[in-house]
């Protein structure tokens, strides 16, 4: 047996421990009314021109309140090159704290003196 597949098998053992003996419970009410308390907000993002854009978009994203996950998608053209004239922010987070105009604000504060964003909410 491959040392591998043995320290796949003992954290599987492990977490099935856990969750079947009691350590840990999964209960779908608590994950349900969790999921009714996040809310995604997509914003289409434009003066984007790299990987730092980018980048910097998730990051300022990130330190608003309530934002869980930020994540920043751009178009491919050409197989391989990144296409940024589309590019979009899916962000979630916690609903009645954090509004699409405050994410507007902190994607438009992100700007530097090479690339200048402005957001706008979709629908």
């Amino acid at each position: 047996m491959k040392s591998g597949t043995l320290t796949l098998g003992c954290f599987l053992f492990a977490v099935s421990s856990l969750l079947l003996g009691g350590g840990w419970q999964i209960d779908g009410d608590s994950l349900a009314a969790e999921a009714q308390e996040l809310q995604t907000i997509t914003l289409r993002i434009e003066g984007m021109s790299c990987g730092a854009c980018i980048k910097d978009v998730r990051a300022a994203l990130s330190k608003v309140p309530g934002v869980k996950v930020a994540e920043v998608k751009v178009g491919t053209k050409w197989f391989f090159l990144n296409d940024y004239s589309d590019a979009r922010a899916i962000v979630t987070c916690e609903r009645g704290t954090t509004t699409a105009d405050e994410l507007i604000k902190a994607v438009e504060a992100a700007s530097s003196a090479i690339s200048t964003y402005k957001a706008k909410q979709v629908d």
